[in-house]
């Protein structure tokens, strides 16, 4: 796992943030790419590389590469969209998520787009310090071919109310292509404090 860049954390208003404020507008804006309206709580990014034809080791490994490129710059722009969404927009954070996904919260299961609206209007507000990031593509055959994404994360976490929590939290993330696009959704989200850790 590499060091997540604390500059990148929204508790410090900082560059990298800045740019993903201007980029992703309160209203929906207009895709730099398409016509299609967004909103700030999507995760675009460019259409994804078409694969290689050549079956040879090094168009394999650049292809693989390739894949990993995107799969880096997607979970940055993913970690930031979602806990800058989770602390200031809470309403608006199952638009991440694809109709059907699935959330693991520490040992509890909540399924479909409506269980996870009532169970995030549950939760206290709260403020996430990310700390640690990390992110590869999930290999084809084990996602019946459809492109997906592991990102982890770890950091700490004050809900209102409660103690600081040590917590980790693991995102599967699949692609919704378009010949102009590609945008990012939550398949499944399994979170668990990590108290253990405090000892």
């Amino acid at each position: 796992m590499r060091r997540f860049r604390r500059d990148w954390s929204h508790g410090r208003d900082s560059g990298r943030y800045q740019r993903r404020r201007e980029y992703f507008d309160e209203e929906p804006e207009t895709s730099y790419s398409c016509r299609e309206r967004r909103t700030r709580e999507e995760v675009v990014t460019p259409p994804l590389p078409e694969q290689a034809a050549s079956g040879s080791l090094m168009a394999t490994s650049v292809d693989f590469k390739t894949h990993v490129d995107q799969a880096c710059r997607a979970a940055e722009e993913f970690v930031n969209i979602y806990y800058e969404t989770m602390d200031k927009r809470r309403r608006a954070l199952t638009r991440l998520y694809l109709d059907k996904a699935t959330l693991i919260w520490n040992g509890n299961v909540v399924t479909g787009l409506e269980a996870l609206t009532n169970f995030f209007e549950m939760l206290p507000s709260s403020e996430f310090q990310v700390n640690m990031l990390d992110c590869q593509p999930v290999h084809e055959q084990a996602t019946q071919a459809q492109t997906t994404v592991l990102v982890v994360t770890s950091g700490t976490v004050k809900f209102d109310g409660n103690k600081q929590h040590y917590f980790n939290q693991n995102f599967l993330l699949t692609a919704q292509s378009t010949p102009t696009n590609t945008v990012w959704k939550i398949a499944s989200d399994c979170f668990r404090f990590q108290d253990w850790a405090s000892s």
